[in-house]
């Protein structure tokens, strides 16, 4: 265990054992496994698993391609993510986008790897057993496995928090001077590659609210981290940065609220169990919110001691985090990802507080803690494993877009993860405005309608429509996926336009609605 501290030291500068270091290491190992494991998964490094991930890469392709993002094409995220993926876009105009996006995913599950470390070092100072809890809760955490498969932006958002909330946090407590200012520029590198991170940014600055040069150091670090790489696209397109990150994606979140028990069984890691019925998954959810809550007290009683900042970090960061994910009209399994450095936070800190070597009556709570712990992240982690084993994507379509479609084609499509992976996203002159740059054909409907789609006024719907004729009178291939008329407004005159200019060349994918083409490849007639 660790030295008992002298009065007036604070825990977190008491001496770390090698026992804490080692545990922190199997469980990164374990993370490791599970995240690159399920790349290996058939089409899964270099298939099409997501739609998301195309943008995210092809934004970043598009950028290095001499494109201008959100002035040129539309970016719904801020630049954080593509400015990370830039020296692998680079590397893709020598290996091809398809190379490049599978080494997206590899740094993406390595991220999500390192996130495991680095929450084994935030809790180290309370022992090994709340290391153990910590990094192996999100190791084996079901949506921050789902968010690792591919270049998605919660394992980057993570990383950056959890590096922000090591140097904002000496041990237990707040730090102090520069590391505060160092901390706040994390957090907001992270905000920069997602807006979500200003929630856990918020809960620290109400935390060192009572400290004005404290609050103004964190500040000034969040605003540098933050402005650094956004104020660049700021300046070059404020118009569009403004209304395609901020006003579309707020407008869009107040559209509707869905049930929110199905995203709160998610969060607590029964995705894992599909046929566990409602009813028990709204107990086991409840049972689980209580033995926190009272495990919480009951582990602050025994060490005689009220919650430090860590603390309320973990707690408060919990439910805001939890209240933000309740929010949106839309909701995937990836976003929980965002929940579960907190989760882990708040079922590992308080096992930390009971030390046995100061208070025997402690050590069967202990052993009790150590146990459950242990059953619970090996049964997870067992039946993950499992359900990764049955994992399969479509392989490459690559071989297929060789024979179909001549390097340097300008091809549109409504899902640029096909493109990516297919290695026909760059035309041969990237650059040229006789190809449309379109990315996100989602996003591109989202953001003229202020986050509307299909509400949106005519006039607003017709600017999109005008965007895509203008693209099919460009484009040589347009490869469709199925689907379709939930991003591209299919009037009757774009319809038409469309069927008489085009014919389906192969890579059938799926059936056409009412006036809306069948998914698959179509060359210009």
């Amino acid at each position: 265990m660790t030295r008992v501290p002298e009065a007036g030291i604070p825990l977190g500068r008491i001496e770390t054992p090698r026992l804490v270091y080692a545990v922190i290491a199997v469980c990164t190992a374990a993370a490791a496994f599970l995240r690159f494991y399920q790349l290996t998964r058939p089409g899964y490094l270099f298939g099409v698993t997501e739609y998301d991930d195309g943008v995210q890469f092809g934004d970043a392709v598009r950028l290095v391609g001499g494109v201008i993002p959100y002035r040129d094409f539309t970016v719904m995220q801020p630049p954080g993510s593509f400015l990370v993926m830039a020296p692998v876009a680079l590397l893709a105009k020598v290996t091809g986008t398809a190379w490049g996006l599978a080494i997206a995913r590899l740094l993406t599950a390595a991220a999500d790897t390192a996130c495991v470390a680095v929450l084994g070092l935030l809790v180290r100072h309370r022992g090994p057993v709340a290391a153990g809890i910590a990094c192996g809760i999100y190791a084996v955490y079901p949506d921050a496995l789902v968010a690792a498969h591919t270049f998605l932006l919660e394992p980057w958002m993570n990383l950056f928090c959890l590096i922000g909330a090591l140097l904002v946090f000496d041990g237990d407590h707040l730090a102090q001077g520069r590391r505060l200012a160092w901390g706040g520029a994390a957090f907001g590198l992270a905000a920069a590659v997602k807006l979500w991170a200003l929630v856990p940014l918020v809960v620290i600055g109400l935390l060192v609210a009572r400290r004005p040069r404290r609050l103004g150091l964190l500040a000034a670090g969040a605003v540098a981290g933050l402005g650094a790489p956004v104020l660049p696209f700021l300046a070059l397109a404020p118009a569009g940065l403004t209304k395609d990150v901020v006003v579309s994606q707020f407008v869009r979140a107040n559209l509707a609220h869905a049930a929110p028990l199905p995203r709160l069984t998610n969060l607590a890691g029964l995705s894992l169990f599909p046929s566990l019925p409602s009813r028990v998954g709204v107990v086991a959810l409840l049972a689980v919110t209580a033995v926190v809550a009272i495990g919480y007290m009951a582990a602050c009683w025994a060490g005689a001691r009220l919650p430090t900042a860590l603390d309320w970090y973990a707690l408060a960061g919990l439910a805001a985090v939890t209240g933000m994910l309740l929010w949106p009209y839309g909701y995937w399994p990836h976003y929980g990802a965002v929940a579960g450095p907190f989760i882990a936070l708040v079922l590992a800190l308080p096992a930390g507080l009971l030390r046995p070597a100061e208070h025997r009556h402690q050590i069967l709570p202990l052993m009790a803690a150590c146990m459950v712990a242990a059953i619970v992240i090996a049964a997870l982690g067992l039946r993950q494993f499992a359900a990764e084993t049955r994992l399969h994507a479509p392989t490459s379509l690559a071989a297929q877009a060789d024979r179909l479609i001549p390097p340097g084609s300008c091809v549109l499509s409504n899902d640029p993860s096909l493109t990516v992976s297919a290695g026909r996203f760059v035309p041969a002159t990237p650059a040229s405005p006789g190809c449309p740059a379109m990315v996100d054909a989602y996003g591109t409907l989202l953001a003229p309608t202020d986050g509307r789609k299909m509400l949106a006024t005519p006039q607003e719907v017709r600017s999109v429509t005008a965007l895509w004729y203008a693209g099919f009178t460009r484009a040589s291939y347009v490869w469709l996926e199925t689907g379709s008329q939930g991003q591209i407004p299919w009037t009757p005159a774009l319809y038409a336009y469309f069927t008489s200019h085009f014919r389906l060349l192969g890579l059938v994918n799926g059936a056409g609605a009412h006036d809306v083409p069948e998914g698959g490849l179509y060359i210009r007639r």
